[in-house]
């Protein structure tokens, strides 16, 4: 068996101990009626003598508890340990307190009570109930603090590990959308360099852009937008009258917090998923509005969700593996675990086939402070 080594006495600790023992002393004096008698040394030594020697054994107690390791033992071991040694250094408590009582009797010519192993006999139940009381209370405490301070560690380990998730999403963010940008400067830089050149300052801009974003919780609605402006142009200059975009939002939500590039991802899977897929291309419709404490944001456009899609994004907000076989690709499962981090319960993600347009719809609160929970 392994010992373990007992927590270092403070000196707050032992004068709360010895204090309380003390108090009871006092308490237990007065029960017995020694309050009344003529002789203070008499009360004096019995309350001195019981605040020490029980006070020290719980000190025993406390130790045997710590280096034998009991709180990880199961409750009938525990009550064994607790019996045994409640039993065996209340039998100890009670041998001195009534031999250092009888001696002090004995030196000043007081009348000794009763005999010492009547006396020892008669403290003895009493103190092993004491103790076990004690040890149970003790006991109790300490487990508490434990699970308190597990509770504590299991939250920090949390936050831990998701600002690990979220660096990995966003991580995945910024190659997955410099792919995309670098394709659409591809395509056209041999027919046009002057939209090329354009292409590449926007680009540029976004990718400044990302960059600060993956050092960030959370980012204003109207930088959120400008970013989204930014990279609708520039995919204009790519699908030129077969993207029409247009923006439905609430004023008074502008200065409201969001996580970065949410809307951005938005956009780039409604494009990616129903525009460049629809042969007459179609209108990108953007509204953001607000419902009692939260934020809503609807992001529609033309196409048609298959069956798996479907079933994967109507489901409540939590975290998900990328399903090869999705048709949601990287950027919806992104949107759902980073809600998930840093929301919970209270943001709510979905799309859905509405006629001929899908509807990707997305709620987290605002007006809150915003911290990966």
């Amino acid at each position: 068996m392994r010992l373990l080594k007992s927590p270092t006495l403070t000196a707050k600790f032992l004068s709360y101990h010895f204090g309380g023992w003390l108090l009871f002393s006092l308490i237990n004096a007065l029960s017995l009626g020694l309050l009344t008698q003529d002789h203070f040394d008499k009360i004096t030594i019995h309350i001195a003598t019981v605040a020490f020697t029980v006070g020290l054994s719980t000190l025993g107690i406390r130790e045997i508890i710590w280096r034998l390791n009991l709180f990880d033992k199961n409750w009938q071991k525990q009550w064994i340990y607790f019996i045994a040694t409640s039993t065996i250094l209340g039998f100890i408590c009670a041998c001195i307190s009534v031999s250092f009582i009888y001696v002090y009797y004995n030196l000043v010519g007081h009348t000794v009570p009763s005999s010492f192993w009547g006396g020892v006999l008669d403290n003895w139940l009493f103190l092993i109930i004491l103790m076990i009381t004690w040890t149970l209370v003790y006991f109790t405490i300490v487990n508490q603090d434990r699970l308190h301070k597990a509770k504590e560690d299991a939250t920090q380990l949390k936050l831990q590990l998701n600002e690990v998730k979220m660096s990995a999403l966003m991580g995945q963010l910024n190659p997955h959308f410099l792919f995309n940008g670098l394709n659409n400067i591809r395509a056209l830089i041999l027919e046009d360099k002057q939209k090329s050149r354009a292409m590449l300052t926007n680009l540029s801009d976004l990718l400044r852009y990302t960059l600060m974003a993956h050092k960030q919780n959370a980012v204003s609605l109207r930088d959120e937008l400008e970013i989204v402006c930014q990279y609708i142009e520039l995919l204009k200059i790519q699908y030129e009258d077969r993207l029409i975009f247009r923006l439905d939002i609430d004023q008074n939500l502008m200065a409201e917090k969001i996580p970065p590039l949410l809307i951005q991802l938005l956009a780039e899977n409604a494009v990616r998923h129903g525009i460049e897929k629809t042969k007459k291309g179609g209108v990108l419709t953007l509204k953001a509005s607000k419902d009692n404490n939260h934020m809503h944001i609807t992001v529609t456009n033309p196409g048609n969700l298959k069956k798996s899609t479907q079933k994967i994004s109507t489901d409540r907000v939590k975290p998900v593996k990328k399903d090869e076989n999705s048709n949601t690709g990287l950027g919806l499962i992104n949107i759902k675990n980073r809600l998930a981090i840093q929301y919970g319960e209270q943001s709510n993600f979905k799309i859905e086939q509405q006629g001929l347009n899908v509807v990707a719809q997305c709620q987290i609160p605002i007006s809150i402070k915003q911290e990966v929970v």
